[in-house]
């Protein structure tokens, strides 16, 4: 599977939602890494009312199923991308309920954001978990030389300071990048980019949440690629 992609910025930092520049920095990396990718069918697993990547996957294949694992969401978010996107565009993605636990179907390139870390959460899951459900839908749901792509909430130096807040304090795992199996290509990003204050204050967060990407973006030179990041993003393939 391998179209140059125009990157609009407007929409890309639209789809991330929450800290939206610092999610949007590897999917950008990927895009690009992967330029020429074209498929015929893409599904997004676990798309909310503020966080859908479904019309960034549009430019990447024919078909585009945005799913949800609670369904009563999917009008919110159909309403969402019909702003987002002109008419015929909006068209060509549909809508499902799927759990990322129990697929129902193959594609050829699978996406999930910040999925992982909310169906395996410390107190009731393990890493080797984690890695069955990759492996289950790396195996079972992708078709042969399909790419499954995975972005997930890092762990960074700022983790003791809040580890008793927000997803933290509802036991959200965060990962350190050798949790991870290997993968075919690995993109992180972000020092402290470790949490949204869109979320909490609404515009002044958002504008707080570009200040930490700013930050971020004068980090990275001297992380190292082996360092602790705020988001991961792998990329693993079906070999045919």
């Amino acid at each position: 599977m391998t179209v140059a992609v125009a990157e609009d910025p407007a929409l890309t930092r639209a789809c991330f939602g929450w800290s939206a520049r610092a999610w949007a920095a590897p999917w950008r990396r990927f895009v690009r890494a992967y330029g020429g990718l074209r498929c015929r069918t893409a599904l997004e697993v676990g798309a909310g009312a503020q966080s859908s990547l479904a019309p960034l996957l549009l430019p990447l294949a024919g078909q585009v199923e945005c799913s949800a694992f609670d369904p009563a969401v999917l009008p919110q978010i159909r309403a969402r991308h019909a702003r987002l996107l002109p008419a015929a565009a909006a068209q060509r993605i549909r809508y499902t309920r799927q759990d990322a636990r129990a697929l129902q179907g193959r594609w050829d390139l699978i996406v999930l954001k910040s999925v992982l870390g909310g169906i395996h959460r410390v107190h009731d899951s393990t890493l080797a978990d984690v890695r069955a459900t990759l492996s289950d839908i790396t195996h079972n749901h992708l078709e042969a030389d399909g790419l499954l792509v995975t972005l997930d909430n890092g762990r960074t130096v700022l983790e003791p300071l809040l580890a008793r807040f927000g997803a933290r304090r509802n036991g959200w795992r965060f990962f350190r990048r050798a949790d991870f199996p290997p993968a075919g290509a690995c993109y992180g990003f972000g020092a402290v980019s470790a949490f949204s204050a869109a979320t909490r204050l609404g515009w002044l967060g958002r504008r707080i949440d570009d200040a930490l990407y700013g930050i971020d973006c004068l980090f990275m030179p001297f992380m190292g690629r082996a360092g602790p990041c705020a988001v991961f993003l792998h990329v693993y393939r079906r070999r045919a």
